[in-house]
């Protein structure tokens, strides 16, 4: 079996390989990325690569040519003046691939939230993703995981510093969360299966709903410190992601997202179950991954794409 892996650099795609890898099933994996040296220890666990970028429509044709399943992810582009336009050229390449190559199963990283066309940032690119997946006749899961547990690893300098997290999120709103370790696990599951058939929408809401306040108290718990929840205000948020390398229409359009997050516009569909649950707690993500992290210099940094 023949599956290609897309960001396989970025925690969830990483997450993919790692378990693809790990199968015990005769699969040969082929990796699309644009830096091959951080490709190498999956190249040395028998991995295979194609190196290029993924709004290339002719590099992702001829990278997938012969696969029969596809994890399929839309990268973040920070620098980006034209966010959900960079989306969709991604989106055209997957379904020029798909279709050029007839690959039978796609597994599409999307969001929670990803019903709402308009109004909720990037999520609402995702929507035009799926929308241009579906129109292809292959079979198609979209996955639509909620926050990610990662997310607070762009607050680790403000928590060694001022022990406080922030968004520009009313700090009792309740939101699925989730480790993308356990997104990762769902996508490579679904991708060796084979009795699943036509266009699949799976949510995934980590083990529980949780405010920004309850992160702050479930830090506080792990890292034995006390850490705070402060709700930034939109010109801050919006200013510290223009600091962090952002486009005005990047910092727009995550600031829309928060909206969206915050008035319940982006909300999940499914209830809570043993098939959208997943195991991965806050507090352990804290243990294995924050708490290691913490004790490195403020300005050191973690690859989060």
């Amino acid at each position: 079996m023949n599956i290609a892996v897309t960001t396989p650099t970025g925690h969830v795609g990483r997450a993919v390989t790692d378990f693809l890898l790990e199968c015990s099933r005769d699969i040969n994996v082929t990796l699309l990325g644009r830096r091959p040296e951080k490709l190498q220890d999956f190249v040395r666990r028998g991995a295979n690569t194609a190196i290029g970028a993924l709004d290339d429509t002719e590099y992702v044709v001829k990278a997938t040519k012969g696969m029969d399943a596809l994890f399929w992810a839309t990268p973040p582009v920070f620098g980006s003046d034209d966010l959900r336009g960079f989306q969709n050229r991604l989106a055209n390449a997957a379904a020029t691939a798909i279709r050029t190559n007839r690959i039978h199963r796609v597994v599409n990283l999307s969001s929670i939230g990803a019903d709402v066309a308009t109004g909720a940032g990037p999520i609402s690119g995702l929507h035009d993703v799926e929308e241009q997946l579906n129109k292809i006749g292959c079979h198609v899961t979209h996955l639509r995981p909620g926050f990610f547990f990662e997310n607070i690893l762009w607050q680790l300098d403000t928590i060694r510093t001022w022990g406080r997290i922030s968004w520009p999120i009313n700090p009792s709103v309740a939101y699925p969360m989730i480790a993308t370790h356990d997104i990762g696990r769902a996508a490579a599951t679904r991708l060796v299966n084979m009795d699943w058939t036509g266009h699949v929408v799976q949510e995934l809401h980590g083990p529980a709903d949780l405010t920004f306040r309850e992160v702050a108290d479930i830090l506080s718990q792990v890292l034995g410190r006390k850490i705070v929840y402060v709700r930034t205000s939109r010109e801050d948020a919006r200013d510290a992601m223009l600091q962090k390398a952002m486009s005005e229409n990047v910092a727009q359009s995550m600031l829309e997202m928060y909206d969206a997050l915050d008035t319940g516009k982006v909300r999940p569909l499914q209830p809570r179950t043993p098939d959208t649950a997943t195991p991965t707690t806050l507090a352990e993500f804290a243990r294995e991954v924050v708490l290691p992290l913490i004790s490195q210099p403020v300005g050191a940094t973690r690859e989060n794409a």
